[in-house]
This record gives C-alpha cells, sequence and structure tokens, in this order.
C-alpha cells in the first residue's frame, strides 16, 4: 500500500504546485510592451496643415517639430516627500511656497501608483508606464541588475542621444543600477542604512554647487534619502522632519539661484540659448506612521514643483495661511513627467508612455505647435492600445485627410470593445485636428486628445497592473482539492484529520474554519497590508474557544488580555496605522516614568521566573546561570 500513497501524493504535489503556478501568473500579469527606442522617424505628419506654421517650426519630412523651450534640466527628488510637506501650513519649506505664491513655479499634487517604492517609482517617471509588484521585490535585491532598463526607451537615453545632454547623478544608487553606462559622473549611496538622516544627504550637497557652476552638463539629478528616513525612524510627525524640510528648502533655493545666474549669462552670450528647467519631485510619499509601499492616499500624494523661466503660473493674491491648500487636491498622475519634459525638450516620447502632458506647461507654443504635440503623444499611445488590443487597427491617416467631417461626428459611446472604442475617439481627434481653423475648435481638438489620452492610459493601466481573476481562481481551485485530497488520503490511511468527540471538534473544526478563512481572504487586495488583523482575530477565537472547552481559565484569560495588549502596542498596516496606540502612548516625554516602570517590572518578573526555575531545577546550575547571564547582558 505505501507505493499507493507514495503515488497520490505525488499527483497532489504536481497538483498543487500547478495551481500556485496558475494562480501567480493572474497575481502577475504579463505587461505587452513596444521593443526598441523611439526616434524621430517615429514623430506622426502634422495632420492640422490649415493651421498658420509659427516662424520658429522646423520642417522635415514628417511634419512640424517645435523648438524646445529650455537646454538643461535639475532634477531634484526628495524620496518620501509628501505633498503636505511642501503645500501644507506645517511646511518647513517656505522658499519654494514663495516662488508657487508668486508665479514663480507650478505645483501639483503627483499621484503614485502601488507599490510605492523606489526602484518602481523611478521606473515609471523615466519611461511612463505602470510598475508591478515584482519591482518591488526587486527593489531590495541591491545586487539585482535584471531590473535595468539598458534595454527599455526611457527618458534619460532620449535626452542623452537625441538631446545630446551630458547626464550626472548623486544621490540614490537604484539610479545607477537602473542605467548603467548612462551618467558621465556620479555618487551613489546607498538607501538601505535609514539609521543615517544627515551623511547621505551631505554626500549630494556637496556636488551641487561645483557640478552645477561647471558649464558641461546637461542634465543632473540628485536625489536624496534623509527625508525618508526620517519617517521611517520616527514617522512625519518627528522633531526631525522640519529641519529636514527647512534643509531641502535651502537647496531648492541655491539650485535656483546658480541656475538663473548661469542662465542670464549664457543666454547674453548666446541668442540660441535657452533657459534651465528645475523639477522638485518626490519618487513616492509615506503614510502616518512613516511607512509606504501600498496604495493610500498619504503613500501616493507626492508632488511636482516646477521652476525655471517661461514657468507661468498664477500669482496668489491671497498669501495667507491656506493659500497652497488647493495644490493638495490638484492631482496629476507621476507618469505624466515623461511626455511633458520629452515635449519641453524636444525628443521623442519613450514608446512604452501611458502619462499625459500637462497641458500648464505647454502655453508658451503656438496652437499648432500644441495640437501636433497632442498628436504626437497621442499617436505614441496609439501604438501601444495597437499592442494590446487585437481589435484597434492601423490608422490611415489619408483617410481621415479626404473625409474629416465623417471621422469627427462618429459616435464612440456605442462600440462594445475597448480596442474598436480607443480607435474610434482616436481617429475623431485626428478629423477635429484636421478641420481646425478658430481658437473654439483648437480648445476642442485639445479637450478630443486628452479624452482618448485619457481612455487609453486608463485602460491600459489596469490591464497591465490589474489580476487575472480566471487564473487566479482556477489556481485556488486546484489548492483547494489538494488540500481536500490530502484530508481524505490521511482519513482513509488511518490518520483522521476531524475526531467527533467534543473536545477535539472544537479544536479540529475551528482550525478547518481558520485555513478556510485564509484561503478566501487571499482574494482581498488588501490582504498584504492587513494580513495581522485575520491573525489577530483567530489567535483570540482559539483561545476563547479554549476558554469554553478546557480548564485552566485564569491562565486563558490572562493570555487574552496579554494578547490584546499586544495588539493595541503598535497599530501596523494601512488602514488603521495612524489610530493612537500604545507605543505612541509611551513616547510621550510626560510618560518616560512609565517606561522605567514598565522595564523594572519585566526585568523584575523575568528574574523571578528564571530564580523560581532554579529553585525547582537545582541540577540544571549551568543552564540557570547561562540564562542569567544573557539575561544581564540583554538588560
Amino acid at each position: 500500500m505505501r507505493w499507493v500513497y507514495a503515488s497520490a501524493l505525488s499527483v497532489l504535489l504536481v497538483v498543487e504546485l500547478v495551481g500556485l503556478g496558475l494562480f501567480a501568473k493572474g497575481f502577475f500579469p504579463y505587461k505587452k510592451s513596444i521593443p526598441g527606442f523611439a526616434g524621430r522617424e517615429d514623430q506622426p505628419m502634422d495632420i492640422g496643415r490649415g493651421l498658420n506654421a509659427p516662424a520658429t517650426a522646423q520642417h522635415n519630412n514628417s511634419g512640424v517639430s517645435a523648438e524646445p523651450q529650455y537646454d538643461r534640466l535639475v532634477l531634484m527628488v526628495v524620496d518620501a516627500l509628501r505633498n503636505d510637506f511642501v503645500f501644507g501650513n506645517e511646511s518647513g519649506m517656505a522658499y519654494t511656497q514663495n516662488l508657487l505664491r508668486s508665479g514663480a513655479a507650478l505645483g501639483f499634487t503627483a499621484k503614485a501608483q502601488a507599490p510605492t517604492v523606489t526602484m518602481p517609482r523611478i521606473k515609471a517617471l523615466m519611461t511612463g508606464t505602470v510598475p508591478s509588484f515584482l519591482d518591488a521585490v526587486l527593489n531590495i535585491a541591491e545586487s539585482d541588475t535584471s531590473s535595468s532598463l539598458k534595454h527599455q526607451d526611457n527618458l534619460l537615453w532620449q535626452l542623452k542621444t537625441h538631446g545630446g545632454k551630458e547626464i550626472n547623478m548623486f544621490g540614490d544608487d537604484t539610479w545607477l543600477r537602473l542605467f548603467p553606462d548612462m551618467f558621465t559622473r556620479t555618487d551613489g549611496t546607498s538607501s538601505f542604512y535609514v539609521a543615517d538622516t544627515v551623511e547621505v544627504d551631505t554626500n549630494v550637497t556637496r556636488h551641487v554647487r561645483p557640478e552645477l557652476e561647471r558649464d558641461d552638463w546637461g542634465v543632473v539629478v540628485l536625489h536624496y534619502l534623509g527625508l525618508d528616513h526620517i519617517g521611517h525612524l520616527a514617522g512625519p510627525k518627528s522633531p526631525l522632519m522640519r529641519p529636514k524640510q527647512r534643509e531641502m528648502d535651502d537647496i531648492v533655493r541655491t539650485v535656483h539661484e546658480i541656475v538663473a545666474d548661469q542662465d542670464r549669462k549664457r543666454m547674453a552670450a548666446d541668442a540660441q540659448a535657452k533657459p534651465t528647467l528645475m523639477v522638485l519631485l518626490g519618487d513616492h510619499a509615506m503614510n502616518e506612521i512613516g511607512n509606504h509601499g501600498g496604495n493610500s492616499q498619504l503613500e501616493t500624494s507626492t508632488v511636482f514643483v516646477f521652476i525655471g523661466s517661461g514657468i507661468a503660473g498664477q500669482p496668489m493674491a491671497d498669501h495667507g495661511r491656506n493659500a497652497l491648500s488647493k495644490l493638495l487636491a490638484s492631482n496629476v498622475q507621476q507618469s505624466s513627467l515623461v511626455s511633458t519634459l520629452a515635449l519641453l525638450f524636444g525628443v521623442p516620447i519613450p514608446k512604452n508612455n501611458l502619462g499625459l502632458p500637462l497641458p500648464e506647461l505647454l502655453g508658451g507654443y503656438s496652437d499648432r505647435e500644441r495640437l501636433h504635440m497632442l498628436q504626437t503623444v497621442s499617436a505614441q499611445i496609439y501604438g501601444l492600445v495597437r499592442a494590446n488590443e487585437n481589435n484597434a487597427v492601423a490608422v490611415d491617416l489619408q483617410q481621415i485627410i479626404a473625409n474629416p467631417a465623417v471621422y469627427a461626428k462618429a459616435d464612440c459611446s456605442h462600440i462594445d470593445t475597448a480596442g474598436s472604442q480607443m480607435q474610434c475617439k482616436y481617429e475623431a481627434a485626428l478629423a477635429m485636428h484636421r478641420q481646425a481653423s478658430s481658437n473654439t475648435d483648437v480648445s476642442n481638438v485639445e479637450r478630443a486628445y486628452y479624452e482618448f489620452m485619457e481612455l487609453a492610459s486608463t485602460h491600459l493601466s489596469r490591464a497591465s497592473s490589474g489580476y487575472n481573476l480566471q487564473l487566479m481562481t482556477m489556481g485556488l481551485v486546484l489548492m483547494v482539492a489538494t488540500v481536500l485530497g490530502f484530508a481524505v488520503l490521511c482519513q482513509f490511511g488511518g490518520t483522521s484529520l476531524i475526531h467527533f468527540k467534543s473536545r477535539r471538534l472544537a479544536v479540529s473544526l475551528p482550525a478547518v474554519g481558520m485555513w478556510a478563512t485564509y484561503l478566501l481572504s487571499t482574494l482581498s487586495s488588501s490582504l498584504i497590508e492587513e494580513e495581522h488583523q485575520f491573525w489577530y482575530f483567530w489567535v483570540q477565537t482559539l483561545l476563547a474557544l479554549r476558554l469554553a472547552t478546557n480548564g485552566g481559565r485564569y491562565r486563558t484569560l490572562a493570555q487574552m488580555a496579554a494578547f490584546r495588549v499586544v495588539r493595541a502596542w503598535n497599530q501596523t498596516g494601512q488602514f488603521w496605522a495612524g489610530e493612537p496606540d500604545v507605543r505612541q502612548y509611551l513616547n510621550v516625554p510626560e510618560n518616560a516614568w512609565l517606561v522605567w516602570v514598565l522595564a523594572v517590572v519585566t526585568l523584575g518578573a523575568i528574574n523571578a521566573a528564571a530564580w523560581a526555575l532554579h529553585r525547582r531545577y537545582r541540577r540544571s546550575v549551568l543552564w540557570s546561570r547561562a540564562f542569567r547571564g544573557l539575561l544581564a547582558y540583554a538588560s
């Protein structure tokens, strides 16, 4: 009979592995992407030739390409920079706030997508794509090179190859792993020594003035980690947080003053020179206890602040306490950075970008240039639609040019398939662009392009970051079948899992219930953040059943009370992370005496228990001495 059971166990193991594989395939969706790098030849022909072309337009065989508005770029990334750290009333970034109030800077709340950790967010910021949870895993492996963007189209490659920029990077060494051979001068710092909140930023700041005062750079990336480390150590309300914000604000002032002075000199010496654009941004934010990784409102709300000549912000008449509060709700997608900067610097848009350009930053272009820019971004996004949707086909521009009225009046709302509906909206926007001849028409065309891009971006983002529930369900069914098969095998083999005696039944059936409910909890989108709540519930439930069916009631009650205190000691997860807990109460300076009392009582209890064991087992002298020595070392 042994070979029968061995064969059955082998079959169950294979079925279990197949189920696990199907579940993993559904949980980590495959993202279709377009290989290669975008080039000038990918820019579509300007379909709106009826508008008057500006004198600055450069004509080529692909249509019209507007001149770049900026020559140089400074990306200042402050890790975990939450929007209220810049726009809030308690912010320590006074200089940045003055720039926003005066209209010298444009600010937005930039919404990040989970997982909100550094590597996936940098990928999204430089490629315009949606990250995955596999990227979050790779974020931990400092030696990993499989996540490199060396062979993926990205903004830095475009700026270096088509923009002719020399790119330098100082700060988080994640950039060095993602972009090998991209930077000319570098100085990387590790992001995993969170106890360092000073030197990790000083190592970046010492390069700011020497590097920016040189005249051979085109892009400088500064990635500061200290604010994120403070959040991990003590949370966003730490006494160290405001001084760190003031430190970051001083760096914004320094960078702004240096590049403004250099721009005046360069543009006075060279009439063709363009100004420098500075972008202050965060890769992600943090929750109320300083952590990040999930998709809560606090973790995903970071910032974009655009600073530079030509930035047309709205000066604020009200400079009061709540003057910037509206920026806390001015949400844009973080992926918008890629297409916006590509247009401002006149380089091709990375092929897999899903971000929409920010219209507030395109006001310096003529109507024709702006519409052609929107056509270019729409064409790039429609390429992704065709790669992911079988029913989306190539658009015939000649047909649209010949019959624009037919396409412009098409009703796309009744089309069932997503690919065909997106194609219809794209063709309608192109037809309206072809017909545009007045300011009213221009605004309608812009609206039509943005409607298509928003629809396509949302659909593709969900497709690449959502779950395949069908595969996940199939995998769970196979795993459930495996467990049931194992139970039956044990039942017939004489090792029964369920005993129909009162006391054993009270333990065995809840165990089965706990397993079943845990299996169902894997379908929850909050399992990763709130799994501890499941175990809180079941530990107390099993203790209550033990109290009802066994002796030792006082001991069980004491265990239940102690577990309740442990549960309230430190609120974690996402939904209740900011709720009051024992840890916060003990961290208040006025309650320091209670911490000492608890420490003395705990050490006294441990010593008393050790002494009792010593008296009970007098022959175990060596063990007792070792235990007390360990206790003395720990205390």
